[in-house]
């Protein structure tokens, strides 16, 4: 099982955006996206020991978060699910049980994301 901890507050996966170069359109990730995906793969490296796994996955995410602010953990999972690629597993495809829960945190600076990633077919977490 690998265990991930990456600390602030979980940044949800933005819309890709249209932007324009003279007479070019081109599509891009928000920099606050991917800024919060290289932050999700420098926690990922530093708990990763070995390649990729290329096995189907599980992955259980709890977003512990401070605060009423609206957050969707849909869109939380997916910016931390892309961040994970090629480090923790190949491709997120991979990923074929998913779980992910709010915590109501007391604390704002303790904010963070737990991540235990295994892979799907063995009994290394029950529940």
């Amino acid at each position: 099982m690998i265990k991930i901890t990456i600390p602030g507050r979980p940044v949800p996966k933005g819309r890709p955006r249209l932007g324009v170069r003279g007479r070019r359109a081109y599509i891009y990730t928000p920099e606050r996206t991917k800024q919060y995906e290289q932050a999700v793969g420098l926690c990922a490296r530093a708990a990763v020991q070995g390649a990729a796994l290329e096995c189907p996955v599980a992955v259980a995410i709890d977003l512990y978060l401070h605060g009423k602010r609206r957050i969707d953990v849909d869109n939380c999972a997916k910016s931390i699910l892309d961040g994970m690629n090629k480090i923790v597993y190949e491709d997120d495809n991979q990923v074929v049980d998913l779980r992910v829960r709010k915590i109501r945190e007391k604390d704002k600076k303790r904010q963070r994301v737990e991540i235990e990633v295994w892979e799907a077919n063995s009994d290394d977490r029950a529940g």
